[in-house]
């Protein structure tokens, strides 16, 4: 029996991405859990609230989110394919709100974060940004396949 090679396939490939997503950014929120695991409807101002709501949902979708619709792309489902930039973009987008409503309120920052545990940079950064790139890919193989 001959040994077949599925690396070259884009449905496999596709699934092990999606492994690794949802592997490292859990292994990463169980490394820092009380940046990611509070309630944020115990903050007390409204709008503040409202930011952290939307990069708990963020950062559940990236880490989650991402991945399951990796996997349906993997199964056949390729419609599955379009939630990709919504779900990749929300953590980032509610990171950015949160920096400018306090630098709005404090005239500071807190970006030090980055610098100070660099693996931020990967599930604020480079994570969105590749998972855009595989969106992009996976929309343009889809439709040569058309």
């Amino acid at each position: 029996m001959q040994h077949v090679r599925k690396l070259h396939k884009l449905e496999y490939t596709v699934g092990i991405l999606a492994s690794f997503i949802f592997i490292v950014f859990w292994l990463i929120v169980m490394t820092f859990p009380s940046f990611f695991l509070f309630n944020p409807f115990k903050e007390p101002d409204q709008l503040r609230r409202a930011e952290l709501a939307l990069s708990t949902a963020g950062w559940l979708l990236i880490s989650t989110g991402v991945p399951i619709v990796l996997w349906l792309y993997a199964q056949g489902r390729t419609t599955a394919r379009y939630l990709l930039p919504v779900f990749a973009l929300i953590y980032p987008i509610s990171l950015i709100i949160s920096q400018v409503t306090i630098y709005a309120r404090t005239d500071a920052t807190y970006l030090s974060y980055l610098s100070d545990f660099p693996i931020f940079i990967f599930t604020d950064i480079l994570l969105p940004v590749f998972v855009l790139f595989i969106w992009h890919d996976l929309k343009e193989s889809t439709a040569s396949e058309e």
